[in-house]
């Protein structure tokens, strides 16, 4: 079923990352009968890298979205068949594997077309009479190959391009159907061998295990005619024969390829309106990844994910009401999101995601190894603003003092050192600070966003306040908000400056500030979560 995703909301902070990256790690060792794997869905905060680099910790991979991909529905291990395998191969693959479709690949795997049971039905459904080779010539040894048989006499390279015919009749009346170039079935017929070769037969095929007289043998070497013995008896060598054209001679050399992370509903439309029923799943370079099927369509397969720091849908991935959330770890109000089934939500009133992750190993008795610890530990101190912020528990404190001295650090200094990275080198930018950290809440028919920097010096965002506004505004009009705010809190004073665009005065009623001339000083204020959403869901009648 593919791997398990486990990622944190849309515009990722510190926690969002450092939890799911955590959480992937535990659940690989506690659930080994699955893969997880931490995702983020937007780009890596200043903090988050510093301490991703100063532990040694892999980041995670972006994803877009969580929507069903090709490659998360088709079946990666598909059976082939090369452009030069016989159809009797072809056909002999297909009932051993229960397959109903045959990729065919040329050199290095690349992709040359596709033989199904649709196109075998339709290549002998409609014969009336031997196949000959006229349109599609088979060399002497290929003919040997598919009987099981051997070359007598000739070249096995010749390639043989008339028709093939059944040497049942009187010798005279069937030496007066043999044309030059064709090829002749034929049993222990003495006195027909010879009339045939001097007829100008290119082969002979003499079926039952018979072998021809010596006569026969040196007459077919003056003639430059090719003797073939077949085990088999007259019929069936017959319909044996007719197996021997190269696969690359019938295939669709045009079947509907698709990439690997193609949308499967995108692909579905495509494949249930295609004559075949299968799609051939190639890489950038045209080489075969998988096959994708009706039968793989119908299985209903989706990608499963576990959400971390979130439970909303509107902070999530896009997709993800299409994906099967398989768990939830969370410390913010519960919000729509919907499962088919029971599932485990972790949802606890703490400063941090981190918290809970950081518990949930002690009680599944896993040690977190230094790198988890220091990631964990630099979530929970980022998320309660250095454990001052009001959303802070006593357990909140106990895992900060745990995970601390499995690092042998001080948490609080070791807080200061990651804020002061946060801002040490990087250029000002009011858009990032308007849109990195951002949430998304809906208050009655109001839609608020609202971002929040934290900082150990503000000083860069009021000299530069204009810009900050004007960043919000262009934010406010880009995402369709009511109201657009950011916190600038500054984690040494312990408050926020607050930017606010547009209804601002449902952000003046919800705080008792004045934003009309600009940024308003809230002491006290860290966090958005319990001390700003709330009171905006209240001022604005939610």
């Amino acid at each position: 079923m593919g791997p398990v995703l486990v990622f944190g909301h849309r515009n990722p902070d510190n926690d969002s990352i450092c939890s799911a990256v955590a959480y992937a790690h535990l659940k690989n060792i506690t659930d080994p009968d699955a893969v997880y794997v931490p995702a983020r869905l937007g780009p890596v905060p200043p903090e988050t890298a510093w301490v991703f680099e100063r532990f040694s910790v892999d980041l995670p991979d972006e994803v877009a979205h969580v929507r069903t991909r090709v490659r998360d529905a088709m079946t990666a291990e598909a059976v082939v068949a090369r452009t030069h395998d016989n159809l009797l191969t072809a056909g002999r693959l297909m009932r051993e594997h229960g397959v109903r479709a045959l990729p065919v690949t040329g050199p290095g795997g690349v992709v040359k077309g596709l033989l199904n049971q649709s196109i075998l039905a339709e290549l002998y459904i409609g014969e009336t009479e031997m196949r000959g080779f006229e349109s599609m010539p088979v060399s002497v040894g290929r003919i040997a190959d598919v009987l099981d048989g051997h070359v007598l006499v000739g070249d096995p390279d010749l390639l043989l391009s008339g028709r093939v015919l059944i040497g049942a009749m009187e010798p005279e009346t069937m030496v007066s159907y043999i044309a030059a170039g064709d090829t002749l079935i034929v049993g222990d017929r003495r006195r027909t061998q010879p009339l045939a070769i001097e007829a100008g037969a290119a082969c002979l095929i003499i079926s039952g295990g018979h072998l021809p007289g010596d006569d026969v043998s040196a007459l077919a070497r003056e003639r430059g005619c090719a003797i073939v013995s077949s085990p088999h008896n007259t019929y069936t060598t017959a319909r044996l024969v007719n197996l021997g054209h190269a696969v690359s001679g019938v295939m669709d050399t045009a079947p509907l390829v698709v990439g690997p992370d193609a949308l499967l509903a995108e692909v579905a439309e495509d494949l249930m309106e295609s004559t075949h029923r299968e799609a051939l799943v190639v890489d950038d370079e045209g080489r075969l990844i998988g096959i994708l099927t009706r039968t793989n369509l119908a299985r209903g397969v989706r990608r499963r994910v576990v959400l971390l720091d979130h439970n909303e849908l509107s902070q999530s991935a896009p997709g993800v009401e299409e994906a099967a959330v398989v768990e939830i770890v969370d410390h913010h109000r519960v919000g729509d999101v919907q499962t088919a089934s029971p599932i485990l939500f972790l949802n606890m009133p703490v400063g941090s995601t981190a918290t809970i992750v950081a518990e949930r190993y002690r009680e599944l008795g896993v040690a977190p190894p230094e790198g988890m610890a220091g990631i964990l530990l630099s979530a929970v101190l980022t998320d309660t603003v250095l454990l001052k912020s009001p959303t802070t528990t006593s357990l909140d404190h106990a895992v900060a003092e745990r995970l601390a001295e499995r690092l042998g650090v001080d948490a609080i200094e070791f807080g200061l050192e990651m804020f002061r990275a946060r801002s040490a080198g990087a250029d000002f930018s009011a858009t990032d600070a308007v849109s990195t950290d951002l949430k998304e809440y809906r208050a009655g028919e109001l839609t608020i966003g609202v971002a929040q920097v934290e900082t150990v010096d503000t000083s860069p965002y009021l000299d530069r306040a204009e810009e900050v506004r004007a960043a919000l505004e262009e934010l406010r009009v880009r995402r369709g908000f009511d109201l657009a705010m950011l916190l600038v809190t500054d984690v040494i004073r312990e408050g926020s400056e607050v930017f606010a665009s547009g209804k601002v005065r449902v952000a003046e009623r919800a705080f008792g500030v004045d934003l009309g001339a600009g940024p308003a000083w809230m002491d006290g204020v860290l966090s958005r979560k319990k001390q700003i959403a709330p009171r905006l869901l209240h001022a604005a009648g939610a």
